[in-house]
């Protein structure tokens, strides 16, 4: 029999016993509740004492300050007549460039008068070429003058005579026929002798080379001891000295040129005066350009073969203008800020001549539009704006 008495049996179907660790739980969760219920009682207690500093209420956060209105100066896009300048470049010309060819051929050059660079007169001689062959046959044909002359005096005298002695009877009518041929023959003969006269004149002329007109001279070929041949060219001569400029035009600006119109010739930093002689009639197919003829001043300085550039005044064109402050460059394009009520909105445009403080918007922009003009280099789309008054703005 054992020592201590056995527990009862337990019934089926009851529930087991908890383990004895949870036993404590519900002690402990009792004690924090009584502990929480005492300090929130504490905390009301003391809210009510007076000189108990309140706790501080909740406040919403203050909305943001509205933004700042810059203060601009505006102006109207306005319509006015422009200068309407044509820009063109080409080459320096002679006006006219004279070629000197050789008339005779096999004489030898004995002389060159000039050089290149010289002025010459008209009538002035340029080159000597041997001429003792053509000296000599033009006194042959003189000669020949001579003797033909001598020919004609006698039978002139013989059909002279025969014409008196056929009036008495005395001389046959045959006899007076032939003396009238032998003059006849005779007045031809001094004719031929004439013509190969003044043509070895004329082969003697031709061994010296004259200038036709005055000028310059731009190119010496000739040098002594050369043979000459029959249209060889001898020399070359700017006529007058006349220079001009070829500029090049677009074919849609040649419609506003004219003759006479006036030209800024930039050549470098030197700028000249010239005028517009005449517009080729002929458009290069190529490169859709046209030749516009520039005839500079004398004494311009420029000389053939020189590059120009040709600022051609056209006259006066209708253009929409604004100052030229309020044009500015936003990501590499032009662009004014155009003001809307109180905002400004940018407003991207083409710009096109300059002039007395203005430029041309050909597109983008109306008239009567209003821009900013000053203050707008800190602005972007959309900022709010304040209009100066008109006195400030002037200012």
């Amino acid at each position: 029999m054992p020592d201590h008495p056995m527990p009862p049996p337990r019934p089926v179907g009851a529930a087991a016993a908890p383990p004895r660790r949870r036993r404590w739980v519900l002690p402990v969760a009792v004690a924090l509740a009584l502990a929480g219920a005492g300090w929130l009682m504490r905390g009301e207690i003391a809210s009510g004492l007076p000189g108990a500093p309140a706790p501080p209420a909740a406040t919403a956060p203050a909305p943001p300050p509205p933004p700042v209105a810059l203060t601009v100066a505006t102006a109207p896009a306005t319509p006015r007549p422009m200068a309407r300048r044509i820009a063109g470049d080409g080459s320096v010309v002679a006006w006219q460039e004279l070629v000197i060819g050789a008339e005779a051929g096999g004489l030898r050059v004995i002389e060159v008068l000039v050089d290149e660079g010289s002025r010459v007169s008209a009538g002035q001689p340029l080159v000597r070429m041997e001429d003792a062959l053509l000296a000599a046959q033009l006194g042959q044909a003189e000669a020949a003058i001579a003797e033909a002359e001598a020919a004609l005096r006698i039978a002139r005298q013989d059909l002279a005579r025969a014409v008196d002695l056929a009036r008495t009877q005395s001389m046959p009518r045959q006899t007076l026929e032939q003396r009238e041929a032998t003059a006849a023959q005779a007045e031809a003969r001094l004719a031929s002798a004439q013509s190969r006269r003044d043509e070895a004149a004329a082969r003697l002329a031709q061994a010296r080379i004259l200038a036709p007109a005055d000028g310059i001279v731009s190119r010496r070929v000739a040098l002594p001891g050369g043979v000459t041949q029959p249209g060889q060219e001898m020399l070359r001569i700017i006529r007058d000295g006349r220079v001009e400029l070829d500029a090049r035009v677009p074919e849609l600006d040649l419609a506003a040129i004219r003759p006479g119109q006036p030209v800024r010739v930039i050549h470098g930093e030197r700028a000249i005066l010239g005028e517009v002689r005449a517009i080729a009639p002929i458009v290069s197919a190529e490169t859709r350009l046209g030749i516009v003829h520039v005839a500079l001043p004398p004494g311009a300085g420029l000389r053939p073969g020189m590059f120009a550039r040709a600022e051609i005044q056209a006259g006066d064109a209708a253009a929409l203008t604004v100052p030229q402050s309020a044009l500015l460059f936003r990501e590499g394009r032009p662009a004014v800020l155009v003001v809307q009520g109180d905002r400004v909105a940018l407003r991207p445009v083409a710009a096109g001549r300059r002039q007395d403080g203005v430029v041309e918007v050909t597109q983008g922009l109306a008239a009567g539009e209003q821009v900013v003009v000053s203050g707008g280099g800190f602005l972007a789309d959309g900022d709010r704006v304040r209009v100066a008054p008109a006195p400030v703005a002037a200012r």
